[in-house]
């Protein structure tokens, strides 16, 4: 580990394990100020906070103090273990600086023991929580701190729709793991230790029963009710997404239930690459926290947009292109084509006319994205892109075909951000104090000019506080929990100087305010911006500039 994040590691063990070293003494033992221990103390309790929003670490009687149970600082543990190594997620073994009772190896060996003879199919992702998780358990009982009977969620009074716990620690696999556990440490584990394990085992194998199943998809009818409402878009009509998506529900209602937290790796790339998906899953977020009173972390958020970019991506959702074909040799070829056609994961391409060399039209139909043609044409026409597929659109042809898709898309883009940017709503060199600040004046601009009525920054602040709207490469796209503008318009700010927005420091701010017709179109909004703002250097330009029209034409 590097320096900082060494110091960071030993200022959180020092919490978890040496309670009675004060504050000056930690300092003293790590070589550093008072001043600069507090400075970590904060970096550590902004990233737990966004993580698993739990587990403050405190200054309290002169020392460092993080009041939880001992479940939950096992949680705390373990989450804190898995952010530090999420770019070696799936070498755990990586880990094993944050332990010094145990070796990962030991705990690899007994789960895939397990696991192998388990019908249920697991994840590498489940597998790397479970090893973390029993390294955790027995680090914590290595240092004899155990489970009591009032901690870490284990005795919490039981929900409707829940699972049966008590039987749970009687499970042969769940005990031999346990037994196997206090054989490697020379203890024999409380009960307690049995069933706290159950519910870590649980919560990774969801185990549906007739009531909690019920329950789920009570839940899942409703929100997608309203997502249909809002977006547009219907994924009550997907059953493979339907039984999916009350598995993840009963695992979050457990997690939930126990104060267990999922690290995604990819929940950054989630949130750059599908926008629209992320936020139909903060949407659907906010719906189930006030149904079943389960708030969900940032994590589990991007856990729930897998389902829906699946969903996305396997159905008619997405928006169609249409394409013409030119082609001489019959129908096997066109079949090919076709087939190649549907091997295209990134937008959904049909042939929408089929055409005769000899019998050309001289305008084809606005709505066709390109002529593919299997021999040169006579003549090309001129309103519409010709890709030539000797191959019978082999992966260059694709390429080319893509390439159009985008530069439709750009197109379009174009087209709308004449109505989206306004120079009445482009602030440059302008600073905040804070990202509530920042908001406060942006939805008020908007407000002032008729864009929004009252209750749009209500709404605004509601999505933030589910997940910031921040990007790594320094913007944020801030917007409101549904889209109920008067007219759709984008408020943008430039920044003197970065301003913190949830894990990040950005420069520059977009407040989307949209109205329900723009549910469809702001998609190849989102998808063209981001690509130019993610890359290199983009942000710095683009914050320096003073107008609103050279501000427009630089992002595209």
């Amino acid at each position: 580990m590097e320096e900082t994040e060494n110091l960071e590691w030993e200022v959180v063990r020092s919490v978890l394990f040496d309670e009675d070293l004060t504050y000056l003494e930690l300092a003293d033992e790590l070589y550093i100020s008072d001043t600069l221990l507090t400075k970590i103390v904060a970096r550590v309790n902004r990233r737990m906070a966004r993580r698993c929003g739990m587990g403050t670490i405190k200054k309290q009687n002169n020392r460092l103090v993080l009041e939880l149970g001992e479940g939950e600082k096992r949680n705390y543990y373990g989450v804190y273990v898995i952010t530090r190594n999420l770019n070696q997620y799936f070498e755990p073994e990586r880990f094993q600086t944050y332990f010094q009772y145990v070796k990962i190896q030991w705990f690899r060996d007994i789960l895939l023991e397990e696991l192998r003879g388990k019908d249920t199919a697991f994840y590498d992702t489940t597998i790397v929580r479970l090893l973390v998780g029993m390294a955790v358990m027995a680090e914590r009982m290595a240092a004899g701190c155990f489970i009591e009977i009032q901690t870490g969620g284990l005795d919490r009074a039981k929900e409707p729709g829940t699972a049966r716990e008590d039987v749970s620690s009687e499970d042969p696999a769940v005990r031999r793991m346990v037994d196997k556990i206090g054989n490697l440490l020379g203890i024999k584990p409380p009960e307690k230790e049995y069933q706290y394990f159950s519910r870590l085992f649980r919560n990774d194998f969801y185990h549906m029963e007739g009531l909690e199943q019920m329950v789920a998809a009570q839940f899942l009818d409703k929100i997608l009710v309203e997502i249909h409402v809002e977006y547009g878009f219907d994924f009550s009509r997907d059953q493979e997404f339907c039984k999916e998506m009350m598995a993840q529900l009963i695992g979050t209602l457990r997690r939930a239930k126990n104060s267990q937290y999922v690290v995604n790796p990819v929940l950054y790339r989630i949130k750059a690459q599908y926008p629209l998906e992320y936020d139909i899953a903060i949407f659907f977020a906010d719906r189930f926290n006030r149904l079943a009173g389960c708030a969900i972390g940032e994590d589990e958020v991007g856990l729930i947009a897998i389902h829906f970019i699946r969903a996305m991506e396997t159905s008619m959702m997405r928006q169609e292109k249409k394409v013409a074909l030119v082609n001489p040799f019959g129908k096997q070829v066109k079949e090919l084509i076709k087939k190649r056609l549907e091997e295209m994961g990134e937008c959904r391409i049909k042939i929408s006319d089929t055409y005769s060399i000899f019998d050309l039209p001289r305008f084809f139909p606005k709505d066709i994205l390109a002529v593919l043609t299997t021999v040169p044409l006579p003549e090309n026409p001129e309103d519409v892109p010709v890709i030539l597929c000797r191959n019978f659109l082999d992966y260059h042809e694709k390429e080319k075909l893509l390439t159009a898709v985008r530069e439709d898309q750009v197109t379009s883009v174009r087209t709308y951000f004449k109505n989206l940017f306004r120079p009445s709503l482009f602030f440059p060199s302008v600073e905040f104090d804070s990202r509530e600040e920042a908001i406060e004046f942006m939805c008020g601009k908007l407000l002032e000019q008729g864009y929004v009525e009252e209750g749009f920054l209500e709404s605004v602040m509601q999505r933030e506080a589910i997940a910031p709207t921040a990007f790594e490469a320094g913007f944020a796209f801030a917007h409101a929990m549904e889209n109920t503008a008067r007219r759709t318009a984008i408020c943008t700010c430039l920044l003197k100087s970065k301003l913190a927005w949830g894990e990040y420091n950005v420069r520059i701010l977009f407040l989307f305010a949209l109205s329900p017709s723009w549910n469809h179109r702001v998609i190849p909004v989102y998808n063209v911006m981001i690509d130019n703002l993610m890359k290199a250097g983009a942000v710095r330009r683009l914050s320096h500039i003073e107008t609103c029209q050279e501000f427009v034409k630089m992002l595209l």
